[in-house]
């Protein structure tokens, strides 16, 4: 896996021809697009078929990128980037299992070294879930803000009386997870399209939707909008509390902003097991990438992709890579883009699709610290508890951070006491972190800042009527439309396809791999979409 040679690149224009896919970019759905299409080619009876994975930075994984740190002779990993994935997303789960890969709960700080299938959490187990914590208002002379909510360590049972009697019983509670269970079950549907080669093709992601009433329905209103009708209205406490607050974790956006079908996903993940791979998330897409056979040519970069000058029913891409400054690499029959388009700066048949596959990402800064939490910031309660593992901020509140989340607990004798314990930290933010607001001593510390996903406009974009929700097409009056899977068409079985559209529904690691495994379907079956 390293970047492409001089003989390498010759080679392209005079090997005999045989099927030749490109795939563009070596994250999610890149290492997907590879594994699926060389599971389906075989399974077509092209096993000699060529796949070529094109991938600009130094790595694979994409957004899935870990890091690690030593503290006191203890390595403790960190993803700074796609951390974690749920018990339902079936082709993660079932590649971890595959791989021989050890799962751990969320959040995971271990290394790949761990031998179990599943390793148990570390010292933090102990701490309570979550607190949501209001910076801006103050109780008496102390502290530097106020916790809203606060749930106890050790308490399961009497933190869910509390939930009870804040949120008025166990309606609004049901009701929401009855709508996540019912968008999580459409989309499960994917997998038993599967299971027959002739099944789960499509060729927009609109027909994707087509049977599938509840996520349709559920990309055309913010949460707040879809929470607030009469049919599925819950109480503003709950909506602004909890739904927000799994927003707010999950994807930097909150109820006012965000699709509906960002709030199941984030409250799905709020209400199953989440598990990380010890050693990083990125294991499962090098794996998959190793198993599909294909060429991977790592710190490369696809600068444009073109009708193929030599083939009226090919496609060639101009390259860069490390040893070559630029080249043309001819005679690919399909070619993948599995990689954002609006981020990545690839002309694709001379940009037009551009205004199409055009999206807005959240631009995330992601702060690592090993310190101790300032005791006067974060007010202790009245038995002097450890700090909540999850802190969040509330509803509209975009400083000092948007949540906090304590990894691991670093000292032996104490863990999470504000002003004394040193901890390992996660903090997502707007803008850059201000350190010496929050902790008291700073050990060490790494900011990451990226593109982290899209934002999940609604399709309405504003436009939608009192809201009853029984047929969202009949008034959305400015839909917009969603990014296209196929550029081009040539031949029986030449195309240019672009992935990373889905993620503009919701953004997942999951979505990602059956985003990648449908369109593979699509180009392999040869579907017309005219």
């Amino acid at each position: 896996m390293r970047p492409l040679g001089l003989l390498e690149l010759a080679l392209f224009a005079n090997c005999a021809h045989s099927l030749k896919l490109a795939v563009i970019g070596a994250g999610a759905a890149g290492a997907s697009t590879a594994y699926f299409a060389r599971q389906e080619l075989s399974q077509r009876g092209h096993s000699d078929a060529e796949i070529h994975v094109f991938e600009s930075s130094e790595r694979i994984g994409g957004r899935a990128h870990v890091g690690t740190v030593t503290y006191n002779n203890q390595t403790m990993y960190y993803e700074q980037g796609a951390s974690m994935f749920i018990g339902k997303n079936k082709h993660l789960m079932d590649m971890a299992a595959r791989f021989n890969l050890t799962l751990c709960p969320h959040p995971c700080t271990f290394g790949k070294n761990k031998q179990n299938d599943i390793v148990a959490a570390d010292a933090t187990d102990s701490l309570a879930g979550y607190g949501l914590w209001n910076p801006f208002t103050r109780v008496g002379d102390v502290g530097g803000g106020s916790w809203m909510v606060r749930q106890r360590a050790g308490q399961k049972y009497k933190n869910g009386l509390r939930m009870l009697w804040r949120y008025g019983g166990m309606s609004d509670i049901n009701r929401v997870r009855g709508f996540t269970a019912e968008a999580v079950d459409e989309f499960l549907q994917s997998y038993k399209d599967f299971e027959r080669l002739d099944a789960g093709v499509f060729g927009t992601w609109d027909e994707y939707l087509e049977n599938k009433p509840m996520l349709k329905k559920s990309l055309y209103y913010t949460a707040d909008q879809f929470y607030s009708a009469q049919k599925s209205a819950i109480g503003r406490k709950m909506l602004e509390e909890v739904v927000s607050l799994a927003t707010r974790v999950n994807y930097m956006q909150d109820i006012d902003a965000i699709n509906t079908m960002g709030a199941h996903i984030s409250m799905a993940a709020e209400s199953d097991e989440a598990y990380s791979v010890a050693g990083g998330n990125w294991q499962i897409f090098e794996r998959m990438l190793g198993e599909s056979g294909a060429q991977v040519h790592l710190k490369t970069r696809v600068l444009a992709v073109d009708s193929d000058d030599d083939s009226a029913d090919g496609y060639q891409l101009h390259v860069r890579s490390e040893s070559q400054d630029k080249d043309i690499l001819r005679g690919f029959d399909v070619v993948t883009v599995a990689t954002p388009l609006p981020l990545s700066g690839i002309r694709v048949l001379d940009d037009r699709h551009a205004e199409l596959v055009d999206a807005q990402y959240v631009r995330m800064h992601v702060t690592f610290v090993i310190g101790q939490l300032r005791s006067d910031f974060f007010p202790a309660n009245d038995r002097h508890e450890p700090l909540p593992r999850l802190i969040i901020t509330p509803f509209r509140t975009t400083q000092p951070f948007n949540c906090l989340s304590i990894l691991a607990c670093l000292d032996p004798d104490s863990c999470a006491l504000a002003g004394k314990s040193t901890v390992l930290v996660k903090v997502f933010s707007h803008k850059p972190l201000d350190l010496s607001a929050i902790f008291a001593n700073v050990h060490w510390h790494h900011a990451h800042t990226w593109d982290a996903y899209p934002r999940l406009e609604p399709r309405n974009a504003g436009n939608y009527s009192s809201a009853e929700f029984d047929d969202p097409l009949a008034f959305s009056l400015d839909r917009r439309k969603l990014p296209p899977i196929v550029l081009d068409r040539k031949g029986s079985a030449g195309g240019v396809y672009y992935v990373n559209g889905m993620e503009t529904l919701f953004s997942t690691m999951e979505s990602q791999t059956v985003a990648a495994r449908h369109v593979v379907r699509l180009a392999l079956n040869k579907k017309s979409t005219d």
